[in-house]
């Protein structure tokens, strides 16, 4: 009876610690060309990963993009302990910014993740560039 009352504390404590697997980042790519179709080499791009229940940013890799306008991304995950509290476990949620001076600054900021694409196509326009929001 005290191994059920104990275990019952536990659970509506938020004590209850279980191994996941989370994956931290995506594996992913990014075509860039300009408005022409023609790709664009050099560009700057920011793979941006963020978790909530706060939403900060956890990490940002950046590539730089090749003759094709190539730039991907390897997937990281992690093992990692969670514990069952109110506000739900850390949830990951990604974003892009691609930066190319003479071009304007692309970015995704801030999605919650729902309509994260890996396989991503951007299309920069002439213009002032800005760096990636922090």
């Amino acid at each position: 009876m005290k191994l059920i009352i104990l275990a019952i504390t536990l659970l509506l404590s938020g004590c209850v610690v279980y191994p996941i697997n989370k994956t931290l980042q995506p594996e992913a790519e990014v075509l860039v060309t300009d408005g022409e179709g023609k790709p664009i080499q050099n560009a700057w791009v920011y793979l941006i990963s963020s978790s909530y229940p706060y939403g900060f940013e956890q990490s940002r890799m950046m590539d730089k993009t090749s003759y094709r306008g190539e730039a991907s991304f390897p997937k990281i995950k992690e093992w990692r302990a969670e514990s069952l509290m109110i506000h739900g476990s850390e949830v990951f949620f990604w974003n892009w910014c691609v930066v190319k001076v003479g071009f304007e600054t692309h970015t995704t900021m801030w999605n919650s993740g729902n309509d994260f694409q890996t396989q991503y196509e951007v299309i920069l326009n002439p213009g002032e560039s800005t760096p990636c929001p922090e």
